[in-house]
């Protein structure tokens, strides 16, 4: 016999509306990690014992203009390519789910779904880590690089075990905004984007992100014929600084006076094959009513080409 349409609406109902009103997550926000990943800036790679992107550096030391026909060319053994070394760094998101609350949460007219909610909050809450860990203070999150120690406000450091001191190829480009929100911020921020970009028209910067504060003054600065949007019918998507995507995250604090630019080609969160969001089995526990699942990642923010990459702080 079927089921009465009533019956039907009556065990169905409440879970609806519960669902429908279900509060936000007031504590997620993954706007550069989403970005990051439309952009192609997060790139599956096969794993090792570390990252080792390649880097073409400098000229060929042997380029010559021949004063004659028959003038020598150069000996010297060709040094132009080499590479950075970074160590991947594991990260978890467990979660713990006792056999008394699957229990009594598994009846037909439940109002929230405990399993589809914490599983929800699992993936939400590893895409969180990451955007948080982007943007975390100098020394980074247990050895997982950050934009602050990648391009630093000088240039300096030691990135990839680069050292950018004895290798100033190496150098991030900079730029001190100091508290100008007028037409010199703009100014400034041309001039960062023309460094990172060393008059090439493709590898320019092609994403910034920045914190609100530094976007709202980037807005407020902007003439109507200076704001480049996108948009898909009637909603605006995207606000530009010249070809670059301009975004902000609540990851950088709202006091902090902090946006890098920088081309996805070259600074990327590199991600082993098999291991992003990867989920494990479930299992029981030995000596508790509860079952336990992982997501598992292995990653690390590199960058291959630092120089192309700025800093725009105040």
């Amino acid at each position: 016999m079927a089921i009465p349409v009533t019956q039907l609406v009556a065990s169905t109902y409440d879970a609806v509306v519960n669902e429908r009103n279900k509060a936000a997550d007031q504590w997620s926000d993954t706007s550069a990690m989403n970005h990051l990943e439309k952009i192609g800036g997060i790139k599956r790679v096969d794993g090792g014992p570390k990252f080792t992107p390649t880097l073409d550096y400098r000229i060929n030391q042997g380029l010559d203009f021949l004063a004659t026909d028959t003038t020598a060319t150069s000996t010297t053994k060709t040094e132009v390519l080499t590479h950075a070394e970074y160590t991947p760094i594991p990260v978890v998101v467990p979660i713990n789910v006792s056999f008394f609350d699957e229990a009594i949460n598994a009846g037909k007219n439940q109002k929230v779904d405990l399993v589809a909610s914490i599983v929800d909050n699992m993936i939400t809450s590893h895409d969180q880590g990451f955007e948080t860990a982007l943007f975390a203070t100098t020394g980074g999150t247990d050895g997982f690089n950050t934009f602050v120690d990648i391009f630093t406000e000088d240039g300096t450091g030691t990135v990839g075990t680069i050292v950018s001191g004895t290798e100033t190829w190496w150098k991030n480009q900079f730029k001190d905004w100091g508290t100008d929100t007028t037409t010199a911020l703009l100014a400034d921020y041309n001039t960062l984007y023309m460094a990172c970009s060393k008059g090439s028209s493709g590898r320019q910067p092609n994403v910034v992100i920045g914190s609100a504060l530094l976007f709202g003054n980037f807005l407020a600065a902007n003439q109507a014929n200076q704001r480049f949007l996108e948009a898909t019918g009637t909603t605006l998507k995207y606000v530009k600084l010249q070809n670059a995507d301009y975004i902000y995250t609540s990851a950088i604090l709202g006091s902090t006076e902090d946006a890098f630019m920088f081309n996805t080609n070259d600074t990327q969160i590199w991600v082993v094959k098999g291991a992003w969001r990867q989920r494990r089995e479930a299992v029981d526990f030995v000596n508790a009513a509860m079952w336990n699942v992982k997501t598992f990642s292995v990653a690390q923010l590199i960058t291959r080409n630092r120089s192309r990459g700025g800093r725009f702080w105040s």
